[in-house]
């Protein structure tokens, strides 16, 4: 096994540790991978996420479902596919035996920008699913369905016609594959071309400076752009598989800034002057991680999501504190009212208030 810190190779399959929630935070349980492996390939090393590359069959299957991209192939990108998936699409079809890996490679976010930037609908061939090797349990096919089917929720919600199809019939029982067995080579040599383009898109943005988004959901989010402007609402009052919403309870947080510190996506982040929190639904990917280590709980999940602040990374104040000094220990504290009395002097005195008593009172 290579240094679980770096860069972890099964020949052309790799894990990079250091961009993993699981690593990157230790009381995270993110198992994704480790439940989709039909080999098992994916083990827990001392509480860190490890890839043992002897048991990794480079199948892909994996891949999109990582929300960090912490794992890549490198003869196919999703997200280089997805990006310029309308230059060439002559045959909008997505088939393992074609195009593509297994279509495991594929999130949510993948299908809806192709179906958002392309002309028409594009169709995933899944007949092969049911009797792949892979899917052990079904459970591979019915983690693509359920991409599928939650990519085409959403196409709904906005009322874009295009939608993502499926072909359920096997080939030898499907007459249309005939016809676009020609266009199939087309689009094969062209990805071919292209190969080096799409691998080198992810690899360049996994390598820029402070780079934290997942490039799958930056595609995303510049795809809505083109289409937020004729949307009859951008806001809505439900939850979303795909976009998740936050809020802190006033009184019960202590500004500790650990839930600006320890998310992955910088969604949340500290005012100029470090005495509030700002949260930008387009950058948060729902890993829980500000939720589980704010120790009073003051932080949520809230309903609803507006597009035009996802698309355009608007950020929404969530708390702000007067900064004041408190009488008893001479130290600044966020102040929520009542006596400038920081908690910790006040849980203090009402812990320990035996101490304070005076002889003459006993």
């Amino acid at each position: 096994m290579g240094n679980m810190n770096f860069v972890q190779k099964s020949n052309l399959f790799s894990f990079t540790a250091t961009r993993c929630l699981r690593n990157e935070y230790f009381h995270n349980d993110c198992r994704i991978c480790i439940d989709m492996c039909p080999k098992g390939a994916f083990h827990i090393v001392r509480n860190k996420l490890t890839l043992f590359e002897n048991e990794c069959i480079e199948c892909a299957g994996c891949i999109g479902s990582c929300p960090t991209e912490a794992l890549e192939i490198e003869s196919f990108d999703p997200n280089g596919f997805a990006a310029s998936f309308t230059h060439h699409a002559e045959v909008p079809i997505l088939s393992c035996k074609v195009t593509t890996p297994c279509l495991g490679v594929f999130d949510t976010e993948h299908y809806a920008v192709m179906a958002l930037r392309g002309e028409k609908s594009v169709t995933c061939d899944l007949s092969h699913c049911a009797g792949c090797v892979l899917n052990e349990n079904a459970q591979l096919e019915g983690i693509i369905r359920s991409k599928i089917e939650t990519t085409n929720q959403f196409l709904e919600r906005l009322n874009v016609t295009h939608r993502i199809e499926v072909i359920d019939i096997k080939e030898e029982q499907n007459p249309r594959r005939a016809l676009f067995r020609k266009g199939f080579e087309k689009v094969k040599e062209s990805l071919a071309d292209e190969s080096i383009a799409h691998v080198s898109m992810t690899s360049a943005h996994h390598k820029l400076p402070d780079m934290k988004m997942p490039l799958k959901r930056i595609l995303l989010k510049n795809s809505l752009k083109e289409i937020v402007g004729g949307l009859e609402t951008s806001a809505f009052e439900e939850n979303s598989p795909l976009f998740f919403n936050k809020q802190i309870d006033f009184q019960g947080c202590t500004n500790c800034g650990d839930c600006t510190q320890f998310c992955p996506t910088d969604a949340l982040f500290a005012t100029s002057d470090k005495q509030g929190i700002y949260f930008s639904q387009g950058k948060c990917i729902g890993c829980g991680i500000c939720e589980d280590i704010c120790k009073p709980n003051a932080i949520s999940a809230k309903e609803g999501y507006d597009l035009v602040s996802i698309a355009y990374d608007r950020a929404e104040q969530l708390v702000h504190y007067e900064m004041v000094t408190c009488h008893e220990c001479r130290c600044p504290f966020p102040y929520k009212g009542g006596e400038p009395i920081c908690d910790r002097c006040e849980s203090y005195t009402k812990q320990f208030s035996t101490m304070f008593t005076m002889a003459k009172d006993l």
